[in-house]
């Protein structure tokens, strides 16, 4: 009879061990796994957030063409939401208004590293500061290391005449128009 009893507290004893490196190897690869998850994973969440922001009304946005050329910079509020923290950004874009009404709204990134170009009105084109991109009023590239024109984004026109852009980021330094965010 002792034999049996110690049969059953090693036996007991072996199962406790068992469940418990079982247990520990879980957690482990769960805490070391859930990063890898979530960088897989969250690559979704960076396309969820695709809202359109106000800029301003179309008849405020004077002709990009005459009397001179001349785009136009706005600037709104994103609101970029990250679980639960909400975060106010500042961005710009530029806008360009042809003759006829039509509207092209450009990201304010040079596509070649990521600097803010500026309008330089004397040489009437788009310049980087960075490493010299120029690019013409309806965003060619002219000349420098860009290696696509300036990226366009998306519009849409409400509320009767109320201009709405979709902020998107693109991937840098490459010839294709890639989206990578909102």
């Amino acid at each position: 009879m002792e034999n049996n009893d110690h049969n059953d507290k090693e036996f007991s004893r072996r199962n406790f061990f068992k469940a418990a490196t079982v247990g520990l190897g879980t957690a482990i690869a769960f805490l070391l796994g859930y990063p890898l998850i979530d960088s897989i994973a969250g690559k979704g969440k960076i396309f969820i957030n695709k809202t359109y922001a106000m800029l301003t009304s179309v008849k405020n946005i004077p002709n990009s063409f005459s009397p001179v050329k001349k785009p136009s910079k706005f600037g709104f509020t994103k609101v970029d939401q990250d679980a639960f923290i909400k975060t106010n950004i500042q961005e710009d874009v530029w806008v360009v208004k042809k003759p006829d009404e039509e509207l092209t709204a450009f990201s304010p990134i040079c596509p070649h590293l990521g600097c803010r170009y500026k309008w330089n009105q004397d040489q009437e084109l788009f310049i980087c500061p960075c490493h010299n991109s120029v690019f013409t009023i309806e965003g060619k590239v002219i000349s420098g290391p860009a290696p696509r024109g300036l990226d366009t984004l998306p519009t849409e026109i409400k509320s009767g005449d109320m201009l709405y852009v979709l902020y998107e980021r693109f991937e840098l330094g490459v010839p294709q128009k890639i989206i990578i965010g909102y």
